[in-house]
């Protein structure tokens, strides 16, 4: 039985979580920063093949059980809009990362950053 949109689309909120039976390889400060809490981290998936994520907007697709996402802009601003603005200011451009493409894992009602050898993954669960 395969993914259906109207299962995907919708509004989520992200949280790090730490793998199970991993817990002991948390460094103090990553423990710290685990119980402080993060910043609120929202995504939203569009019916239209839009998504917006904090500050990132771009297109999405399904393949299989994950969620291809290509951002667009980030604040705004497309890659080339954000260099030529560096570049105009003097400055060196190192944000281009935030342009990289990722996907998440449909895991059973959530959404989970797919790489099982990282210690800190974020999980994405549906809003209301």
């Amino acid at each position: 039985m395969g993914v259906s949109l109207s299962s995907i689309c919708g509004k989520y909120r992200g949280e790090a979580r730490v793998r199970a039976g991993r817990e002991a390889e948390l460094s103090p400060q990553e423990r710290k920063q685990l119980q402080k809490g993060a910043a609120e981290n929202l995504l939203e998936i569009s019916a239209n093949g839009r998504f917006t994520k904090q500050v990132t907007e771009g297109t999405w697709s399904l393949e299989a059980k994950r969620i291809l996402f290509t951002p667009e802009k980030f604040g705004g601003k497309t890659l080339a809009e954000m260099q030529e603005a560096a570049e105009a200011n003097g400055r060196s451009f190192g944000l281009a990362f935030v342009f990289n493409s990722f996907e998440l894992r449909i895991d059973g009602n959530a959404l989970v950053s797919p790489d099982p050898h990282s210690l800190i993954y974020t999980e994405y669960t549906r809003v209301g």
